[in-house]
């Protein structure tokens, strides 16, 4: 009966509301006065110019022009009577308004005469109601960084882990991606960030995280929402991510970039290269269309360097085996593709089309240090990401529009030993084949590697874990904006997901098929996809559903937004009927050997409503307060919802430890509470504070079943908790004498019984009927975060001129400075954590009480604009890591070094330093990815037509 009622419901919201995009749109208004009289002037005309939309002023001289996508524009005002006047540099962003209001002067002698003013950018935007980041081309473009990921990171708020597999990423987790840096968003998990590129989510739905790509040249605006954000948005806990890209003009215009620290004679080079293009204008034959290409390729011989990956290879005269570049990671490289794609059509003025894509092909090896003797085997990646959408825009009236568009997306990822790669049959080969796999290695381990050096013995293998998965959704969104009068501004809308999700990983691929180590669903066992297999391992296909009403009041003196969302998550799963006897409810089942349909029922679905409310008070044109409030509701990690029931069967008959899927999850709830003032000093630099607090309840992590039958075992449980809060600080100078300046600093705590769903793994392993039962530093509780852009910028004809000669005209330095406090550890007794095949953790001490040191960076671009004819070619210096500073980012808990572990100070270790010598040893622990990159320079040059 429900899924009758859906079936009617969404076609009539279709029908009602529309689909629409979220966050890549915003509106002008404003009021036009007299300049004499300071009176309201009515029926003034106002135009974006090159555009069909505008507006016109009422009886108080009010205006508003909606849906005006993100950008940059010229308005034309006009009235009988009046001169012209156009204003340029008037900025739009997405969900933001842009204020402009202006006056006219009565045209008495020259009639031709247009008087023009330049907009600037406001430093108090007074409808804010949230915090929001917002960074433009011009800005992305001229700082140290490339890829909307790096800008993201030096946000308010925002935590950077770079992911250390070896030492920080315990309990099964798998490496996030090639870039290595996960985003932790005020407190909250990485996959509680949202992506969004043109309005469409680009996230992986079985880990949430995103792994996109889009070129820099591509990239229009990229906005970080960090506090309470709208009824629109769903399924999200922590913050909003969204890029806005380049869209086609009525001119053609293109770029070229190259970007390498591998120039001829280049010396200490990391190979880091990046080729990028894009190209854009009307098409041809059609008059109102216009389309955007842009790519990029990208190769980087290592792509995340150590500065001490060389002192490393010259401590253990490790030159032969690390060849002549030796200041490179070996098994860490990058090869990549992005592209992205956007067509626009107007078949009349009221009604739009817009169709989009993007996708990106990463291929990347991922260095682990305890492989160092076998870096040919070490794990190999394919990301693989591809986005569709298409868009139609119907504005009824001036004070009406609505949106439809439809979306796909698709993410995959496979992981394998990096010779064996996706021929699964070759992991299972007693002896390498010499003419493929050069380190000709035995099944287990090199016959030139003793036993008894215990050191080495377990290093020589191949990479046994064998990972395919896909993920796709094809979804639906949609909006219906009207505006009821100048202060009331109705909006309504839905969005709806349908997921197809296939997972395979072989935990031991050496061996021959075995269910004990084969978790699938959506594959046959030989790893190919399939839609026909049974309810044990199908296909599966959850959905989600969504619906808001949003309200907002534009005052004098207050802004007031308002609205409620409707949730609807159904995992489209089968549950266990009886959790502590899950193969044979109803008897005792002493073998496991029974798994039935009977044995499960259909997983809950769940309704969640969310109530979000935020609140300006424009105190002046130079202050600004506001306070939000809202709750949030996210469904867990789809991976962390299914099972292939057979591997669960025959692990919990085998009685092997192994954190299990669960469709019992429940969404997770956040609760945000966000208060803010901003302060204008003098006409060009702004200060802020922003003070938010966030209680979180059942977020996902590991717990004990017991007693069960056949054997206890371990699942995921909504039992996680715990608490957020911070101060965000922000003193913002736009350009003054050349010089711009944007300092930011968060203050934060963030606590909670566990920072992952699987950090308490080895609590469930060893101490199974101990619960958490209170609050610690989760691994992201980044206490002071610094960041600073200062941009110097001399424009034409600025700067020392020597004769009629300007030495520095159309040069800019960029610096990016960047200092955080150390993130927290636990720290453990020290033990021999190098040797021993299974380590078993014991803390000495309360957890994640101990920190890491400071780290501190500063990043520099220097480039020079050079006007020739019609092009504009952009030279540019790109030096990473300027002082060349070793900043550590893991250490060994035992010790709180990054290059020891203290075990060879103990009896035990002096006694294997008598036998075998401690040099093998301490090159295990010397681990280079325990500190961050070195000094690094790189060259770019961008061609623009």
């Amino acid at each position: 009966m429900k899924l009758k009622c859906l079936s009617f419901v969404l076609p009539m919201l279709c029908v009602l509301t529309g689909i629409a995009l979220g966050a890549v749109t915003g509106k002008i208004t404003g009021v036009i006065t007299d300049t004499q009289t300071k009176e309201p002037l009515v029926g003034v005309s106002v135009q974006i110019v090159g555009t069909t939309m505008g507006g016109q002023t009422n009886e108080d001289g009010r205006y508003t022009i909606l849906n005006v996508p993100v950008g940059t524009y010229v308005l034309k005002l006009s009235a009988v009577g009046y001169a012209p006047v156009e204003v340029s540099n008037v900025e739009v962003s997405a969900d933001l308004a842009s204020y402009q209001s202006h006056s006219m002067t009565s045209q008495v002698t020259d009639l031709n005469q247009v008087i023009t003013v330049t907009a600037e950018r406001p430093l108090v935007m007074k409808d804010k109601t949230t915090t929001v980041n917002i960074l433009r081309r011009d800005e992305i473009l001229s700082m140290p960084t490339r890829g909307f990921d790096q800008v993201v990171g030096i946000q308010n708020s925002v935590v950077r882990m770079k992911s250390n597999v070896d030492l920080r990423q315990r309990g099964f987790r798998e490496a996030s991606g090639p870039a290595a840096t996960e985003m932790n968003l005020r407190g909250g998990r990485p996959s509680e960030v949202a992506y969004y590129v043109d309005g469409f989510s680009q996230q992986d739905p079985l880990s949430g995280l995103s792994t996109a790509n889009i070129n820099n040249n591509a990239i229009k605006e990229i906005s970080v929402t960090s506090g309470a954000f709208s009824a629109e948005y769903g399924n999200i806990a922590s913050g909003i991510v969204n890029v806005v890209t380049n869209s086609g003009t009525d001119k053609y215009s293109g770029n070229i970039e190259v970007v390498s620290d591998n120039l001829v004679g280049a010396k200490h080079s990391y190979d880091q290269n990046f080729y990028a293009g894009d190209f854009s204008g009307p098409i041809p034959g059609l008059k109102k269309g216009f389309f955007f290409f842009s790519g990029e390729r990208r190769w980087l011989g290592d792509r995340q360097p150590s500065s001490k990956t060389k002192e490393m290879v010259e401590r253990f005269n490790l030159q032969d085996q690390f060849g002549p570049n030796y200041q490179r990671l070996p098994s860490n490289t990058q090869s990549g593709w992005s592209y992205q794609g956007k067509i626009d059509y107007a078949f009349t003025p009221n009604v739009k089309m817009a169709l989009s894509a993007n996708g990106s092909v990463d291929n990347w090896r991922e260095y682990r240090h305890e492989r160092i003797y076998d870096v040919n085997h070490q794990p190999r990646y394919e990301d693989k990401n591809l986005g569709a959408n298409a868009k139609i825009t119907h504005t009824l009236s001036a004070n009406t529009f609505y949106n439809l568009s439809a979306s796909y997306f698709k993410t995959e990822r496979f992981r394998g030993d990096n010779l064996l790669w996706k021929d699964m049959n070759a992991y299972q080969r007693p002896f390498a084949d010499p003419e493929e796999d050069p380190s000709n290695l035995f099944f287990a381990w090199d016959e030139d590697i003793t036993y008894n050096d215990s050191v080495y013995q377990h290093q020589q293998a191949y990479w046994a874990n064998y990972l395919k998965r896909k993920a796709s959704y094809l979804g639906f969104k949609g909006d219906l904006t009207h505006k009821v009068n100048d202060q009331h501004t109705l909006r309504g809308g839905f969005d709806f997901q349908r997921h197809t999700l296939r997972y395979f990983e072989n935990l031991d691929a050496t061996t021959a098929y075995n269910a004990q180590y084969v978790n699938r669903y959506g594959y046959d066992a030989n790893a190919e996809e399939s839609d026909t297999l049974s309810w044990i391992n199908n296909t599966k296909h959850p959905i989600n559903l969504g619906l808001y009403l949003e309200d907002r009041f534009d005052l004098q003196n207050m802004i007031i937004s308002a609205g409620l969302r409707f949730d609807y998550f159904d995992y489209k799963a089968l549950r266990f009927i009886d959790s502590l006897n899950p193969l044979n409810p109803g008897r005792i089942d002493t073998t496991g050997d029974n798994l039935d349909e009977s044995d499960f029922e259909a997983s809950k679905k769940f309704s969640r409503f969310s109530p979000r409310l935020g609140v300006a008070f424009p105190v002046s044109d130079k202050t600004q307060f506001h306070i939000n409030y809202g709750k949030f509701f996210q469904r867990p990690d789809l991976r962390n919802l299914y099972v292939g029931y057979d591997f669960f069967a025959a692990r919990i008959t085998g009685g092997s430890f192994y954190p299990f899927a669960s469709p019992n999850l429940e969404p997770e709830k956040t609760t945000q509470y966000e208060v803010g003032v901003t302060h204008q000093l003098g006409n060009n630099t702004a200060l802020s504070f922003t003070a938010y607090y966030k209680d979180v309840q059942d977020l996902t992590q590991i717990f004990h079943v017991s007693p069960a039958n056949p054997n206890t075992y371990d699942i995921f449980g909504n039992i996680d908790y715990g608490t957020i809060k911070g101060l965000d600080v922000e003193l913002n100078m736009r350009r003054t004498r050349s010089i711009s300046l944007d300092l930011k600093y968060t203050l934060s705590y963030a606590e909670g019984t566990g920072s992952y769903s699987q950090s308490r793994y080895i609590i469930a392993w060893q101490n199974p009927n101990e619960p958490m039962k209170t609050t610690a530093p989760l691994d992201y509780d980044q206490r002071h975060n610094f960041t600073a852009i200062v941009d110097v910028r001399a424009g034409k004809h600025e700067g020392p001129k020597v004769g009629n000669f300007y030495l520095l005209e159309n040069t800019g330095v960029n610096f990016l400075v960047m200092a955080s406090s150390g993130v927290p550890y636990t720290p453990l007794r020290v033990d021999n954590s190098v040797t021993l095949a299974a380590y078993s953790p014991i803390p000495t001490g309360p957890i994640n009480s101990q920190s890491l040191p400071w780290t501190f960076r500063i990043d520099m671009k220097l480039e020079r604009i050079i006007k020739v004819g019609n092009y504009t070619l952009t030279p540019y210096l790109w030096v990473r890591n300027l002082l060349d500073r070793d900043n550590v980012l893991a250490v060994h808990e035992t010790t709180g070094k990054p290059d020891e572990n203290g075990w060879l100070n103990t009896s035990a270790g002096r006694d294997f330093v008598g036998n075998f010598g401690s040099e093998g040893y301490n090159l295990i622990q010397f681990n280079p990815k325990n500190w961050d990159i070195p000094r690094m320079f790189l060259f770019g040059l961008r061609a623009s037509f």
